[in-house]
């Protein structure tokens, strides 16, 4: 659904919600003095709120609208000849013809025609009140509906006037929320959770225009012998080594250091604010660490190994730095593997 889709669905709903709440106490109300053609018209409208609820779910907001409006002019016009209009049922029409400038649920034309009966039953409550007795005398419980009419009509019209913006403010921060949400997705490799390759294009052109700090080692760590992992126990158990590998490599490094998924069974490791030296110890103890730990998948038991590669990282010749590393890298794989090369 577009914004303007959600907008009118949530309005939509408060608008019930209001609605179904009035007819609530109106029904009981009338009940509770015993006006009880009153109590079946409420009633009647507490039902139809019902029915409102399901045309909002289902997107039939033309039929809504019109239906709400109508039974609120019904529910004045018989308020006003069974008890007549000193109890202020006016405000419902006001109320309702703030509804159509606020609720889009038709076009222009439509809502200016409902305003228009809205308008002419207002004519007829004048006609009514000065032309026809009540056809009862409700005594003191009038002075009760008409402090009621009134509360109604403040709280209805404060939250027409607040509640579209506060909505508009609701689908502004979802969209945020969401468009960061995808961002994250787009960023991530959905096997490893790790970054990935596009990810690290924006960090790469970051890191050149100074906006990140500069001093880094980068290092290529490609697992060993993964092909034949893959063929000797299927893929899936290959997609559960590059989770454990990707586990390993986030515990055993710092919080400041990055990691990249670079593709296949590779991994680019950013490590950050220190020497080659001192990266080259961070690297062999990971590489270690996996050396002596097994695999135990599915009843299969495995050692897997790493080789690595890593050099100094030179932020105006990041692809050459990167270059370099996986030359390393390559250089540790023909020394024999599970090798850490600076």
């Amino acid at each position: 659904a577009n914004d303007d889709e959600k907008y009118l669905y949530l309005i939509s709903f408060i608008a019930c919600t209001f609605a179904i709440s009035m007819h609530f106490f109106l029904f009981v109300f009338h009940l509770a003095i015993n006006m009880m053609p009153l109590f079946f018209v409420s009633l009647a409208g507490f039902l139809f709120d019902l029915l409102f609820f399901w045309l909002v779910e289902r997107g039939y907001y033309l039929p809504f609208g019109l239906l709400l409006s109508g039974t609120v002019i019904i529910h004045v016009l018989a308020t006003a000849i069974c008890v007549g209009t000193r109890n202020l049922v006016i405000v419902y029409l006001l109320v309702t013809v703030m509804m159509q400038l606020i609720i889009p649920y038709a076009s222009g034309r439509v809502r200016a025609l409902v305003l228009g009966v809205l308008w002419a039953s207002m004519v007829a409550l004048v006609i009514i009140n000065f032309h026809l007795t009540p056809l009862y005398d409700i005594g003191h419980a009038t002075a009760a509906l008409a402090m009621f009419n009134i509360h109604l009509a403040f709280f209805g019209t404060i939250i027409q006037l607040t509640i579209g913006n506060s909505i508009w403010d609701a689908i502004i921060k979802f969209n945020r929320e969401e468009l960061e949400r995808s961002k994250g997705e787009a960023n991530t490799d959905p096997l490893t959770g790790l970054f990935n390759r596009r990810y690290a294009v924006t960090f790469f052109e970051k890191l050149r225009a100074g906006q990140i700090e500069q001093f880094w080692c980068v290092a290529m760590l490609d697992i060993d012998d993964f092909k034949l992992l893959n063929d000797t126990y299927g893929h899936e158990f290959g997609d559960d080594v590059l989770k454990y590998i990707s586990d390993s490599i986030t515990s055993s490094l710092r919080k400041t250091d990055v990691v990249f998924r670079w593709g296949g069974e590779e991994f680019l490791i950013l490590l950050k604010d220190v020497d080659v030296s001192t990266a080259y110890r961070l690297l062999d103890k990971l590489r270690g660490k996996l050396e002596l730990g097994n695999l135990e998948i599915n009843d299969i038991t495995s050692n897997v190994t790493v080789t690595i590669g890593v050099c100094s990282l030179d932020s105006q010749n990041i692809k050459q730095s990167i270059e370099t590393s996986d030359r390393l890298m390559y250089k540790g794989k023909a020394l024999g593997k599970n090798i850490v090369v600076m």
